[in-house]
């Protein structure tokens, strides 16, 4: 697995979010997510990401990954308004992970972001969390996160990037860059759509002489291809899948040309 920098942290350009799928608490399904959470392990994508947002997520983590939180780096987030709410959340978030320290700590959608940036900041500096960012899921959020960025209280964005989504490149990932923020990208596959939502199937012949061997790993080269870029973290429920996208995380650059090509079946292949 290639990796970035994600601010001052070194990561695998690869990782795992679990919104939408980790919401679980069954037997069954716990027995699935520590078998995806093997595959992350085996495959490298060890970044992982989640939320008090995405219901049961941060509890099926910490029992999926029995024990073995030393081998992974997460990231998670604080969501709610108020100082002592706030606290009482990040607490719980480091007790469902069962962790006493963690890599990313961000806050969501920026929610009550003015009061919690302050509290994280004493975190970090008693070495409890190593970076702090932000998230976003849309455009409209975007110019009171680069008011943020330029505050350099913060060290991550959390943004939606994709073949189809690409208004980040304008003016998001040049302040990035030149703060030195790292960039995690979320929703590289579209929340799935962009591999699931064809109308006809694309040309994968050109990618395969580079080792892409399928429609969701050619998605994730093409956003590994902005440099800009620390991790991507696409999520999945299947353990097959894990692998699968690890794959695109272990290739070399891909030339302007590839990346083009993807753009133009993207564009081909999804629109109706």
């Amino acid at each position: 697995m290639n990796t970035r920098m994600l601010a001052n942290l070194e990561v695998p350009v690869i990782g795992m979010g679990s919104a939408n799928t980790f919401n679980v608490e069954d037997e069954a399904g716990l027995k699935v997510r520590h078998d995806i959470m093997d595959k992350c392990i085996s495959s490298g994508s060890t970044f992982i990401d989640t939320s008090p947002m995405y219901g049961r997520a941060e509890k099926a983590l910490g029992v999926a990954m029995g024990g073995r939180v030393d081998q992974f780096q997460l990231a998670t987030k604080v969501w709610c308004s108020g100082k002592e709410t706030g606290r009482r959340q990040i607490a719980r978030s480091f007790e469902l992970l069962e962790a006493d320290h963690i890599h990313v700590f961000q806050i969501h959608n920026m929610v009550d972001w003015r009061t919690h940036l302050p509290y994280l900041e004493g975190l970090k500096d008693e070495g409890k969390i190593d970076l702090i960012g932000i998230s976003y899921t849309y455009p409209r959020g975007f110019p009171e996160m680069m008011e943020i960025m330029k505050t350099r209280r913060i060290h991550t964005i959390q943004i939606s990037y994709n073949v189809m989504e690409r208004e980040a490149e304008e003016k998001m990932l040049p302040l990035a860059q030149s703060r030195g923020i790292g960039v995690i990208v979320m929703r590289p596959l579209g929340s799935g759509g962009l591999a699931k939502g064809l109308k006809r199937q694309p040309d994968l012949k050109p990618l395969r002489e580079f080792g892409i061997e399928t429609w969701p790993q050619a998605l994730l080269a093409w956003v590994l291809g902005e440099p800009r870029v620390s991790v991507l973290i696409p999520s999945s429920t299947k353990p097959e899948r894990i692998v699968e996208n690890s794959a695109a995380g272990s290739l070399p650059p891909l030339p302007k040309e590839l990346r083009a090509h993807i753009s133009k079946e993207a564009q081909r292949c999804l629109a109706s």
